[in-house]
């Protein structure tokens, strides 16, 4: 089944190389899995204009075809064209002791994980509410009756179903089940899991191309050990996808302000753009990412760097806007009346309700129950940076003030979201925030670890990378 993503898959990573083309090994161990995530993205996007155009015809398994003979003849001309001296020669990897007993404990955690990721994905072959709801359905509509898919979008359409909700997921799945003329529920697990696996595999190519062997294998360890990542990877939901994207675009960033090298930020204003074809909440962070990028960047030349965030941000960001303007009705979470809005946002208990909810997400997020104590694991985290910080955030500044702004300005967006909210807040907050959080910790962790000693450091006596 996962056959199904094939052609996505490989050709999202020799998009990213050939914007990229570094070919260190980590380098390439990083770009496999932001390949994953990006392929999927626009391979959504392409399915979708194929629907606008071509609704009813079943031959988009022949473009997808011709796109990845396309790109791979591109790839494989500009990989004859580069000098071979320049290329960079794979170094066997040795590890010392600690990364040996590192890596071993991370690859025990994510077999589990995996495993249980799996066995929740059998149990419940519809996934949960919103999957099932809203993103399922919504491809159900697109397969079962492609002349007139377009009809699901209907205003008059209950707001429960969320017809406003962007498609990456809904797009994905309905291509899946073209390719295969058959509607099965393997379609949107083996999406569900790919985007588990590629989160998790991302987190670890970078924390292993900018700190060291150890430290991504404590990435994985921190991510994959928290029952509530695996669960939400499992759910066949879009937070975790749009948690990949956010995690991608940070990344990215941090990787530009190392290597200086535009193709990086084209493809942050790619995975930024595709954040906002997964879930609302990714056009937010489009404006967020465009914001840390002035702010960081504003002695060296923003406008340049903005142009490129907005070339790669071009497809998906038109794409968006036309299913916003033109298809979709608009967002039962900004319904309210102004008068409304304005009262609530006056309401001192509704902020008081708001920052109470945050911080205890703050508190608990990723708990664990240890010896009748629950611990959560971002406060564990900044005690971790605290105690074995590396120095590094005055050296990468512009990185991590890009990283912070994102962070800063996705939850302002979010607690105005939550301030003039039309349903109830305490089961908006319950039924939510925990989710919102969820988005943005991958990135969150990220930052911490690439700015905190790694194991090797402080436990070998002759560290290696």
């Amino acid at each position: 089944m996962i056959l199904v993503f094939l052609f996505p898959v490989l050709a999202g990573g020799m998009i990213v190389h050939l914007l990229w083309p570094d070919r260190e090994g980590r380098a390439m161990l990083l770009k496999a899995f932001l390949g994953i995530g990006v392929g999927l993205g626009l391979w959504s996007l392409l399915y979708f204009l194929y629907m606008l155009f071509f609704a009813g015809l079943h031959w988009f398994i022949v473009i997808q075809f011709a796109i990845f003979i396309g790109l791979l003849a591109i790839t494989i001309w500009k990989e004859r064209k580069r000098n071979r001296e320049s290329q960079e020669r794979w170094k066997l990897l040795r590890l010392t002791r600690m990364q040996g007993i590192l890596v071993g404990f991370s690859c025990l955690v994510f077999l589990v994980s995996l495993s249980s990721t799996a066995s929740y994905l059998l149990r419940r072959k519809q996934g949960d509410w919103d999957a099932w709801m809203m993103f399922n359905r919504a491809a159900r509509f697109v397969y079962r009756d492609p002349a007139n898919w377009l009809d699901s979008f209907s205003h008059q359409m209950d707001p429960i179903f969320h017809a406003d909700y962007p498609l990456l997921l809904a797009m994905n799945v309905a291509s899946g089940w073209d390719t295969l003329g058959s509607e099965t529920p393997h379609v949107p697990m083996v999406l569900s899991a790919l985007f588990a696996v590629a989160c998790a595999g991302l987190m670890v190519g970078a924390l292993a191309s900018v700190k060291s062997v150890g430290q991504a294998a404590l990435g994985l360890i921190v991510l994959w050990g928290i029952p509530l990542v695996v669960n939400e990877g499992s759910r066949e939901m879009a937070d975790l996808p749009l948690a990949f994207f956010i995690l991608a675009t940070g990344i990215l960033i941090y990787l530009f302000v190392l290597y200086r090298k535009p193709g990086l930020i084209a493809l942050a204003g790619l995975t930024a753009g595709l954040a906002a074809w997964t879930k609302n909440e990714g056009s937010l962070f489009v404006v967020a990412t465009g914001l840390a990028l002035l702010i960081a960047f504003f002695r060296e030349r923003p406008f340049r760097i903005l142009s490129w965030y907005a070339m790669g941000l071009a497809l998906p960001l038109a794409v968006v806007l036309y299913f916003k303007l033109f298809l979709a009705p608009p967002s039962d979470v900004l319904s309210s009346s102004p008068t409304r809005s304005m009262a609530q946002a006056l309401d001192i208990s509704r902020h008081v309700q708001i920052l109470q909810s945050f911080w205890g997400e703050f508190k608990d997020f990723g708990s664990w129950e240890i010896a009748g104590l629950s611990y959560g694991i971002i406060p564990v985290l900044l005690i971790y940076y605290l105690l074995f910080r590396a120095g590094v955030v005055k050296e990468h500044r512009t990185a991590y003030g890009a990283g912070i702004t994102m962070l800063v300005i996705q939850i302002l967006g979010y607690y105005a979201i939550y301030l003039i909210t039309p349903y109830d807040l305490t089961w908006h907050l319950y039924y939510s925030a925990e989710r919102v959080i969820l988005q943005i910790f991958p990135l969150i962790l990220f930052l911490i670890l690439s700015a905190s000693r790694t194991p090797e450091s402080v436990f070998d006596s002759n560290p290696a990378n």
